[in-house]
């Protein structure tokens, strides 16, 4: 089982404008053709993006792909999205805007969808957290904690993945390993590495995928990708440009885990 998170920047390409100057208008025939193109190299089986776009174009890359697909609508405008081989179940979106509350639940976007995975039920919950307000974290990661124990009561098997926006000395990670999750980068990638790392960008190490610890057992291999399309070390010149301003994270999980 091949798992994938990928911030897509709203299939812009990075830098916006040399991205758009080369594959065509957003929407375009070129535009979609590239970017089906780059989710068909990740070859996932289990694929979710961040930074989203509209659920109608979405429908159209998974019609093309041949995956299913489940879409986490954001309270303001950074959809999230899970492209899957295996049928869902069903699916939940967290970030519900609520009119009588001034601070929505999760500033991007937060939901998990119930996989059929050759017979046994896995979640993957799909996050994006606030980038800047450490305290909005801590309220999304005390969210999410009450929300994996509800799913948990369903299913052991869980994956936690998306754009953290936080390093690992903060309340999310640390409530994760609590429950006995395993980041796939330190258990069998080497370590953590940056995930935004292409010129002109600050590096960081801010996207992650996470094992429940019955998924855990099975983790074989994980790596951040850098080949070439996903990263440049510059310098920037018109017409360099890559498909994000992100890495994918990529995790492994031995056939038969879930």
């Amino acid at each position: 089982m091949r798992v994938v998170t990928y911030n897509v920047l709203g299939l812009q390409g990075y830098p916006p404008g040399e991205a758009l100057d080369a594959v065509g208008s957003f929407g375009s025939e070129a535009h979609l053709d590239h970017f089906t193109g780059v989710f068909a190299e990740l070859d996932a089986d289990i694929l979710a993006l961040e930074e989203g776009v509209t659920a109608p174009m979405m429908k159209g890359f998974a019609q093309r792909l041949g995956y299913h697909l489940a879409t986490f609508a954001s309270p303001t405008a950074y959809p999230g999205h899970l492209l899957s081989r295996y049928p869902i179940l069903l699916s939940q979106t967290f970030s519900h805007f609520d009119p009588a509350v001034d601070v929505v639940p999760f500033s991007r976007t937060a939901g998990a969808a119930l996989l059929d995975v050759d017979g046994e039920r896995v979640w993957v919950i799909v996050i994006h957290l606030h980038p800047g307000d450490v305290a909005m974290r801590e309220r999304e990661a005390e969210l999410l904690r009450v929300k994996l124990d509800e799913l948990m009561r369903i299913s052991p098997r869980a994956l936690v993945l998306g754009d953290f926006n936080c390093d690992l000395d903060e309340r999310l990670h640390g409530d994760l390993k609590g429950l006995g999750f395993a980041n796939a980068m330190e258990a069998v990638g080497g370590g953590v590495q940056l995930t935004m790392d292409t010129v002109g960008i600050g590096g960081c190490r801010i996207d992650h995928i996470y094992a429940s610890a019955v998924l855990a057992a099975g983790l074989h291999s994980a790596e951040v990708v850098r080949s070439p399309g996903f990263r440049h070390d510059g310098p920037q010149q018109s017409g360099l440009w890559v498909h994000s301003d992100h890495l994918p994270v990529v995790a492994e999980l031995a056939s038969g885990a879930a």
